[in-house]
This record gives C-alpha cells, sequence and structure tokens, in this order.
C-alpha cells in the first residue's frame, strides 16, 4: 500500500509517496524513512504511484483528524502557499508525545489483560512472552492518555434581595458596595465572576447575605436559566435551526444579543461547539456567559498564552470527549475536537489571519467544515455578505440593540473647535468632565502607542529608525525613542543628527500624550492606558478591564485593543480622538478598516443605556466616516463593493503579494523586477515592482508586487517555481486584511 505524506517542521510544500507493511489511517501521524532519515509525516491519503520512502511505524496509534480537516488543511498549503506539514503540527501541542502510555489488550478470552502497562507487562511476564503473544495475534498493544481527571465543578450563584431603597438604609463596607453596584448591572452572576473581577472573597457575600442584601444558591436560578429573547432574537434563532444552508452570517449592530444567539442555539440542538473570539482579552467574558446561561455544559479553553502542559491537557479532553463548549481564539481551530457547529464572534477581524511563518486565514479552513457555523459580526467580512446576499449563506439580522439604543454620535470638526490640549476639542473634555461627575467611566481610541514623534525645530528633520525606514516614536515616561517595527531603542536625541540644533517640537499624538493630558485636567481621578507597552501580556490586560468593569477606572485611554468585543456597562461615552490617518493609509483596505474601527469602537458605548460618542476628525465630510456614524453598514458595504467590482478587488478577484527581501537594495530591486518579468510572460495581471511601503526594515530593502488573478493556486505554484531560481527570501500573502503591515 502507498500513502501520501507531508513531513511535519518542513518549509516546503511538497508531499511524498511512500510505502507502507500495514494499514494506516488518514490524517494518522507516521514515522518516516526518507532520503535514509527518520522524520513524523501526516498520512494525507491512499495514492498510486511510485513511492520515494516507507512507514516505519505508527506514532499516535490512530488518527485524531477527521478527513474534512485533512482535505481542508491540504487545501489550505495550496492557496496560501504555506508549508503543508506545518499546518498539520498546529493540530498537534509540543510534548504530546511525553503524554502517551503504551498498554496490552488481549483478543483472547483466556487471557484478561484489560490494558495493562506495558512496562508494568514486562516486568510481569517477560519481553519473550509479549512477543510470543504479539506473534500469534493473542494480544495488542494501544497508546492512551495519562491524563488525570479534573474535578467536577461546583459553582455558586449569587443575587440581589433587597431592593434598592432598603439597600440604601444598611451601611456597606466598599467591597459590599461593590458587589452590590456590580449585582445591580449584571443581575445574577457567579461567585467565581465576583471573586476573579472584584478580588473580594467569600466572606464579603456572606457578610451580605447576614444583611438580608442578597441570595447565595448553589444551583443556577430558574430566571437565569430561562433568558428572555426578543422577538427579533427569537426569530432569528428559530431561520439558524431551520436554515437549508449550514453557513450563516449573523449581521447585528453592536449590543444587539449575538452571544445569547449564539448560546440559544447551542442550548436548543445541545451541539458540541467551537466558540471562536479573536482575542484572548474576550474569552474571560466569553466564558462567564457560557457559565451562567449554561451551567452543566463543560467548557475548556484554549489559547497561545497557555503553558505546554495546560495546552497538552486542553487538548487530551477535547480529543475524549470531555469538553462540550471549546472556547478560544484562532489556534484552537486546530484541536481535534469533535465539535457539531462553530461560532465565529467578530469574524471580520484580522486576527483570524495568521501573518507569520505560516500564513493562512482560518475562516478559510472553517468554510470547509461539514457542519453549522455561524459568523457573527456588526461588521462582516464583504466576501461573506456578498456570499449571504446572494444567497449562499444564511443571512440573518439584528439591527436593534437588545434593552437600549444605538448611541448618539457626533462628528467633531477640528478645523474649528476649540482645542483646550493638543488634539483634544473643547466640547470632549467637557464631555468627559460631566461623565465623570455622573459618577461614570470614558474610554479615549488613540490610534498609536507612545507619547509623539520628535521633530527638529530648525530643519524639520524627523528621528527616524537606523534599521527601518519608519520614524521613531518617543515615550516620555522611559525618557526614550523606540522603533515599533524591529524594537530599536536609543535615549533621546540631544542634538539634532541632521543640522545639529538642540531644539526638537514632539510632533503628533500616542496613548501616553493623551494619558499624560488627560490627568493633568483630571488631577486625582484615575487615567489608565491600555497598549502593548503597558500590557504585554492578557492577564494584565485582564485586571485592567476588572478594574473598569468595578468602576475604579474613570478614563481608559486605548488603541485597537479597546474596540474588540468589550462589553461594558460602566461606559456611556466614547471619545475617538485620531482617526484621519487610517483611510489615507496606502491600502486596498483602509476605507474598510476605518469604518469597522469607528462602528466597533462607538458599540463600546451605552451598553445598558442609551450612550454617547464623539469622533474628532480633519476631515469631517468623509464618506466613510459619514456611513459608519449613522452605522449604515449595508449602505457602506454596497458602496464599497462597488468599487472593488471596478477595480477587481476581492472579493471580486483575489490579490497575492509578494514582498522581497533584500540586503543589497540594487539586487533587490534587479531581482523583483525580474522576477516580474518572467510572471507577465503567463499574461497576468500585475501591480508594480516597487518599493515596499516601508522600505527598509531590520536592514532588509523590501520590494513588492500584486498579483490580480481568480486562479491562485496556480499561480502561487508559478511564483515560487519562478522564485526558486533566484536567490532572495520572498513573503507570500493572498488576500491579506492589510497590504501595508507586515
Amino acid at each position: 500500500m502507498n500513502y501520501e505524506v507531508a513531513i511535519s517542521n518542513k518549509s516546503f510544500r511538497k508531499t511524498f509517496l511512500v510505502k507502507s507493511e500495514f494499514v494506516v489511517e488518514k490524517g494518522e501521524r507516521v514515522l518516516v524513512r526518507l532520503n535514509n532519515k527518520k522524520e513524523i509525516g501526516y498520512v494525507l491519503d491512499r495514492k498510486k504511484g511510485n513511492f520515494v520512502g516507507e512507514i516505519i511505524s505508527k506514532v499516535d496509534g490512530k488518527s485524531f483528524l477527521r478527513g474534512w480537516l485533512v482535505d481542508a488543511v491540504v487545501e489550505a498549503s495550496s492557496f496560501f502557499g504555506a508549508p503543508v506539514g506545518k499546518l498539520f503540527d498546529l493540530c498537534f501541542p509540543k510534548g504530546l508525545e511525553n503524554y502517551f502510555v503504551e498498554r496490552v489488550y488481549s483478543n483472547n478470552p483466556l487471557y484478561d489483560f484489560n490494558g495493562i502497562n506495558l512496562n508494568e507487562f514486562v516486568e510481569k511476564y517477560g519481553e519473550k512472552k509479549l512477543k510470543e503473544l504479539l506473534k500469534n495475534d493473542a494480544v495488542y498493544i494501544k497508546k492512551d492518555f495519562n491524563l488525570k481527571a479534573p474535578n467536577p465543578r461546583k459553582e455558586l450563584y449569587v443575587y440581589l434581595k433587597a431592593s434598592l431603597s432598603e439597600i440604601s438604609e444598611k451601611k456597606l463596607t466598599k467591597k459590599q458596595k461593590k458587589v452590590v453596584d456590580y449585582l445591580l448591572v449584571n443581575d445574577i452572576v457567579s461567585y467565581t465572576e465576583l471573586r476573579e473581577f472584584l478580588g473580594i472573597n467569600k466572606d464579603v457575600l456572606l457578610q451580605l447575605k447576614r444583611k438580608d442584601i442578597l441570595i447565595i444558591d448553589k444551583k443556577i436560578p430558574q430566571k437565569v436559566g430561562r433568558v428572555l429573547l426578543s422577538d427579533n432574537q427569537k426569530k432569528v434563532v428559530e431561520d439558524i435551526l431551520n436554515a437549508s444552508s449550514s453557513k450563516v452570517l449573523l449581521y447585528g449592530v453592536t449590543g444587539s444579543g449575538k452571544t445569547e444567539i449564539y448560546l440559544s442555539v447551542i442550548e436548543q440542538t445541545n451541539y458540541k461547539a467551537l466558540y471562536l473570539v479573536p482575542e484572548v482579552s474576550l474569552i474571560e467574558q466569553t466564558v462567564r456567559r457560557i457559565y451562567a446561561r449554561l451551567p452543566e455544559k463543560k467548557v475548556g479553553i484554549y489559547h497561545s498564552y497557555l503553558t505546554k502542559s495546560q495546552k497538552i491537557d486542553v487538548w487530551m479532553r477535547a480529543v475524549k470527549g470531555d469538553i462540550d463548549i471549546l472556547v478560544g481564539t484562532r489556534s484552537a481551530f486546530f484541536v481535534p475536537f469533535d465539535m457539531d457547529m462553530i461560532v465565529v464572534d467578530e469574524e471580520h477581524d484580522e486576527s483570524y489571519y495568521q501573518d507569520g511563518e505560516v500564513i493562512y486565514d482560518v475562516n478559510f479552513l472553517i468554510e470547509r467544515f461539514p457542519g453549522l457555523v455561524i459568523f457573527g459580526s456588526a461588521t462582516p467580512r464583504l466576501d461573506h455578505y456578498m456570499e449571504a446576499k446572494n444567497g449562499n449563506m444564511k443571512l440573518c439580522i439584528l439591527k436593534e440593540r437588545y434593552g437600549t439604543k444605538l448611541p448618539n454620535v457626533e462628528i467633531i470638526n477640528m478645523k474649528e473647535e476649540k482645542k483646550v490640549i493638543p488634539y483634544v476639542s473643547e466640547v470632549v473634555v467637557e464631555s468627559v468632565k460631566k461623565e465623570l461627575e455622573s459618577g461614570k467611566s470614558v474610554i479615549l481610541f488613540v490610534r498609536r502607542k507612545g507619547y509623539s514623534l520628535i521633530m527638529c525645530q530648525n530643519c524639520g528633520h524627523i528621528l527616524k529608525c537606523p534599521n527601518c525606514d519608519v520614524s521613531l516614536t518617543y515615550h516620555k515616561a522611559e525618557g526614550k525613542l523606540k522603533c515599533h517595527i524591529c524594537g530599536f531603542e536609543a535615549s533621546r536625541y540631544m542634538v539634532c543628527p541632521n543640522c545639529g540644533s538642540v531644539l526638537f517640537y514632539e510632533k503628533g499624538l500616542g496613548t501616553e500624550r493623551i494619558e499624560l493630558e488627560f490627568q493633568k485636567l483630571f488631577p486625582g481621578r484615575n487615567i489608565v492606558r491600555v497598549d502593548t507597552e503597558v500590557v504585554r501580556d492578557f492577564k494584565k490586560f485582564q485586571v485592567i478591564l476588572k478594574k473598569l468593569y468595578s468602576g475604579e477606572i474613570d478614563v481608559l485611554v486605548g488603541t485597537k485593543m479597546i474596540t474588540k468585543g468589550l462589553d461594558v456597562p460602566t461606559v456611556n461615552l466614547i471619545g475617538v480622538i485620531d482617526v484621519d490617518a487610517i483611510q489615507n493609509i496606502p491600502d486596498y483596505n483602509s476605507s474598510l478598516n476605518l469604518f469597522r474601527l469607528l462602528v466597533q469602537v462607538v458599540g463600546r458605548a451605552g451598553r445598558k443605556e442609551r450612550g454617547r460618542a464623539f469622533v474628532q476628525t480633519y476631515e469631517k465630510d468623509s464618506e466613510v466616516i459619514s456611513y459608519a456614524l449613522k452605522q449604515d453598514v449595508e449602505g457602506y458595504y454596497e458602496y464599497e463593493l462597488k468599487k472593488r467590482k471596478d477595480l477587481r478587488y476581492p472579493p471580486f478577484q483575489n490579490i497575492i503579494q509578494v514582498i522581497v527581501f533584500s540586503k543589497d537594495k540594487n539586487l533587490g530591486y534587479e531581482n523583483t523586477k525580474k522576477i516580474v518579468e518572467e510572471l507577465r510572460k503567463h499574461n497576468l495581471e500585475i501591480l508594480g515592482p516597487t518599493e515596499f511601503f516601508i522600505p527598509k526594515i531590520k536592514n532588509n530593502f523590501l520590494y513588492h508586487f500584486i498579483v490580480k488573478t481568480n486562479e491562485v493556486k496556480r499561480v502561487n505554484t508559478l511564483i515560487l517555481e519562478i522564485i526558486s531560481k533566484f536567490p532572495t527570501k520572498i513573503k507570500l500573502r493572498v488576500n491579506p486584511p492589510s497590504l501595508y503591515t507586515i
């Protein structure tokens, strides 16, 4: 028997035909002898032809990968030009082999070994006896997991008993008041949620119980188990359950209750579900919602920040069927979990596109799942929107918020408005002041981190990174200039390297500058900044979010980290400080990215009551901004699709971006030109070559070109064949979220 196999941990796309003396399963990991070397391989399928190697043994003893997933991974490798073996490697956490144990089972009723450990068998009966029994087919060896079953989770549920008037007559400690305020907003919550979000222990709850203010229950109260859906939500759930298509696009405005739709479908079907979110920071609030709504479900969590042993533990629980709902980021898709449905929340988010050594879009793979998939977003992917409009996906719409209305949005014309501090209008400052006086929190969105750029007042020279052709960002708190591309750092320059002047001007703004300016405006208030300089891992972000939920933060200043799916009832006002530069980036997705960002960030306001949002801009007549502030997604998408059809951009035609790296500037450009010349012989539509948007990164000179095609697999093969003739490093991206980033 001959099998086609992909080789693990290799950077090539090709596969190999190998022979085997025994039957192996599709998707199974095997040990292969290839070119006199032993390699781990993945079985793709049986295939006829001349073999170049052989399968020596099985690695796991069985396949953990479903046939559809094997086919999807192979197709993704072809479409994105990704190494096929490395794509399969994503399905198995590192170190998994150390958690297997080999056991001996009997084929003969006269022997009753019942899964005895192989080492124990050899110690008791001897290796000679084992070989004899194996030869006579009296026993067989099977690999099993050495996994300790987790203790069942016991939970307590807490909700208010006393009325507001009764509570006002009670004397409460600071911690007790935090619990009461949280319950007033969130109704009924688990003790785990209160402990993790408010940092309180059980004693605080027992004190409140003795004061007859709240009830602690070991069982989920009935009024939680039966969430009251709106008529529109009920119809959407019914439409999903009765849909003829297994692929559903749930387009719902921010705060419309999409999460309740997902959970209602899971509850009514009793499906095992994979629930994907774009960021690790959203996992905790998602799991809390699941526990509150579906307390009997066994939930697993999988993401890149888990330790190796934690990943293996969740992976094994999933494989053994001990998980009902697996919640995670992009990487959770590759866990061999026997799910019946997939939820992709915030499906438009660029984090679902992996842009590293192994490039792929997880949505491409998910679309090939044979079961129910719900893609949910307030600003869907354009290709999914078009597919739904054309009837190839079921379209379900939620146009109203659940329990409240969309926020009132006001454009601040920065050409005319009075500015209290640099880059912030008087209107925004006064609105923040009123909001804080009313006991609410405020979120301010700023496009980039850091304090400012540094420009020479004499010659206008802006300080740049010596390794990359980008401006250095000044981080005032550290007194450092930093490159956000390669990580270069330097102390603040005392003399201009261009003209020798000692006079510098702090040009532009970042999160740090806005944070410091608001600290001066509102002394004594807790002004907190969120960007990757201060929040280097998700745990720190969780701490900040908990403080925001509990009302300990007055103003949160942040980058796009704060725009993704956060549901914070204490926030009623959003200020968008700086967005104009986004739509002026030379990128086919710049307008779409600005539209999505505005809709999403404005949507963080007023989740429990109608909120307000201010958008500062020097381009008040921008069509994109106008559509976004009206939350007119359908109007903007029709406008955007018309433009893209005329320009032959996705979703009407695919684009392949090829970036060429070179240590030598001239040689890099010459090689890129020759590659393009070779490709043009095949009648391809090509834009470029030209310098990349950032011409120099980490001392490499970059050039790029773009191919428009609807034959991606054929063109990818052609590009890789031609490039193999040139001694140069390239990066190939198909339909990337941004041409500008790298």
